[in-house]
């Protein structure tokens, strides 16, 4: 089970234009992180050194008990694995 975390839209960080932005959270689950979005190939977040990349046809990607999910908004939310 993961518990979701919405990061930014992905159409509004696009038309900002940037390569990468940093958005920090607290999250209930670690505490204060850090989230990079980037934008090059593929539009993606690292989150504790993983990069997980939207748009692989997978939806959610998950890796390393973490996953990256795009909503039908094009809201994305990273995903942490939790013990249910």
């Amino acid at each position: 089970m993961f518990r979701w975390y919405r990061i930014f839209n992905l159409l509004e960080f696009e038309a900002l234009g940037l390569v990468s932005k940093t958005y920090t959270f607290n999250m209930d689950v670690v505490g204060e992180k850090d989230i990079l979005a980037t934008k090059g190939n593929l539009v993606g977040i690292t989150y504790e050194g993983v990069f997980l990349p939207t748009g692989l046809g997978l939806n959610p990607f998950e890796m390393d008990d973490l996953a990256v999910y795009v909503d039908a908004a094009d809201d994305v939310y990273l995903g942490i694995k939790v013990e249910s």
